[in-house]
């Protein structure tokens, strides 16, 4: 059976053209490019891939109206067209999602002040179904009446509420899934990916950077992968690897933080701004509502250990003064999504990084660094990225197909249907919520992972509140290159990502895994030691 495996034996053998330090969105992007054009690449990640600031965002893909905003019409329309491509390469993974936003009278956010940004923005935006399939076409901005608005919007601050405004934008249905696909795209262009293996110094030839020498942090096993040129796109790591390195450009970091609320939301994502002047939204996922970004005040260290726990009730403060209708309080809050994200000061203090950057290092030739924030934009950064290292590796590379190819199994398709005729081949019923769940989860390979099951005896739940089954782990172990536990509870299946799905549920995955891998009783408590740490946020 076709899959991904993790196997370092080519990283050991082979020299290759690129190698990416980083498997978030941006590093994952910048491989699958790389390799899509002709180039020989591999990519390594320290941790798995995706989980770092990658799996810390409000699962939209945005279109660019706080572009257009600020009158940066250029940007708007690059965001909206990454947006489109966003909808053309994964349509499996996407969904419309409509927003709110109230308008005020005698504000810059007044009715007819909004009336003219949006017959803008739509203008600017008119290609964006353009070559997408008809599920996923956007719908025109529109205004709603003040009644409207307050029912779409319980609590929304009602002095001077003249109506309200929305938009379309993209949700990530499944976000953990989705940065998968990226990897597998990269491995199947033929990039060598490889999760747990850690940049410790590089390799010189000379003035010029050759290749890196790399730490397998599961063997403690050193060994050289060999490079024409390197980008590090580390996110949090970055400023690390440069002192490695021996270079200079990493930004400054701030913590960025989404809460996932319980309680029950309209299929309506909502705006507003916080008693403090934060715009926040708050976008139905999971069940739950998860309501973001707040940043504190300050840049932080990499390594910062600061409790999480004051910052958490900072948030609810903020996020009660905008959606009051929400009520939330700490036993509210299911899951604490956060990380330390890239930054830039600004005359008000630091701010997310605006704008995604890549970094030559003419002093270490062959080495750039890619920094960037967006998961929106992520796919041209990489492009961009790119285009700059075959030029100055003077290489001819085939032009870039990222925003037009399908991620593996992420097309639309009837997958549905496939896992029908598979049910029906292997006699089985399955309950809906499952067929559902596997159909709308893995897309295309639905049929493949449900195989697995059944030919291990696996179908059973593994938590009567989750529609994830037993072989889904066994899957991921043997066929999606998940090597720990958190990789398979919050990344290569939806059991963990949107809160705890019970401790008979994790020990059930760990056993699991631990007949997959020979694990002693020690290695099954540490993981799953691991994993309760993450919950216990």
């Amino acid at each position: 059976m076709a899959g991904m495996t993790r196997d370092l034996s080519r990283l050991r053998t082979d020299t290759f053209d690129v190698l990416v330090v980083g498997g978030g969105i941006h590093g994952l992007f910048t491989a699958y490019d790389a390799a899509a054009r002709g180039l020989r690449v591999a990519l390594i990640e320290r941790d798995d891939v995706g989980s770092g600031i990658s799996a810390n965002h409000q699962r939209t893909i945005h279109g660019g109206l706080r572009a257009l905003q600020s009158f940066q019409l250029l940007k708007c329309r690059s965001q909206i067209a990454e947006r489109r491509a966003w909808a053309r390469i994964a349509p499996h993974l996407l969904r419309p999602l409509p927003f709110l936003i109230g308008t005020y009278r005698g504000t810059r956010r007044s009715r007819w002040a909004v009336r003219a940004g949006f017959k803008l923005y739509d203008v600017i935006g008119k290609s964006r179904n353009q070559h997408v399939s008809p599920e996923l076409h956007l719908p025109n901005t529109r205004l709603e009446s003040s009644a409207a608005t307050q029912r779409f919007f319980p609590g929304i601050a009602a002095k001077g509420l003249s109506g309200g405004a929305i938009w379309y934008d993209y949700q990530t249905i499944h976000p953990d899934r989705l940065t998968w696909t990226v990897a597998m795209a990269a491995d199947q262009a033929g990039a060598v990916v490889a999760t747990y293996v850690e940049a410790v110094a590089p390799i010189r030839e000379g003035a010029r950077l050759t290749g890196v020498s790399c730490r397998d942090a599961l063997t403690g096993d050193v060994f050289d992968v060999r490079a024409g040129a390197v980008v590090l796109s580390a996110g949090t790591g970055l400023g690390a690897l440069h002192e490695r390195f021996g270079v200079t450009g990493a930004p400054p970091l701030v913590r960025a933080m989404n809460l996932l609320i319980d309680g029950r939301a309209k299929d309506i994502a909502l705006a507003a701004e916080s008693a403090q002047g934060r715009m926040l939204t708050a976008v139905p996922w999971a069940g739950g509502v998860l309501v973001g970004t707040f940043q504190p005040d300050g840049a932080v260290n990499a390594d910062d250990a600061t409790s999480l726990e004051p910052i958490v009730e900072a948030f609810l403060t903020e996020i009660r003064s905008a959606f009051p209708g929400l009520a939330a309080s700490r036993k509210d809050v299911r899951f604490v999504h956060h990380g330390l994200v890239p930054a830039q000061k600004t005359p008000r203090g630091f701010d997310l990084l605006a704008e995604p950057q890549f970094l030559t290092h003419d002093v270490l030739p062959g080495l750039f660094s890619l920094v960037g924030v967006k998961y929106t934009t992520a796919r041209l950064a990489a492009e961009r990225a790119v285009d700059a290292v075959v030029r100055g590796a003077g290489k001819s590379a085939r032009p870039c197909r990222t925003g037009t190819t399908v991620l593996p199994h992420a097309d639309i398709a009837d997958s549905d249907g496939l896992l029908q005729e598979t049910s029906r081949a292997l006699g089985l019923t399955l309950e809906k919520a499952v067929h559902a769940h596997l159909a709308g989860w893995y897309g295309t390979e639905g049929p493949a992972v449900l195989r697995c099951a059944h030919a291990e005896g696996a179908l059973a739940r593994l938590s009567p509140a989750n529609p994830v089954i037993e072989g889904e782990a066994i899957y991921a172990a043997r066929h999606a290159a998940a090597v720990r536990l958190d990789d398979v509870v919050f990344r290569r299946t939806a059991l963990g990502s949107a809160g705890h799905p019970g401790e008979p549920a994790l020990c059930r995955v760990a056993d699991l895994l631990t007949r997959e891998w020979g694990w002693t009783s020690d290695r099954r408590e540490e993981e799953l030691a691991r994993v309760r740490r993450r919950f216990a946020l």
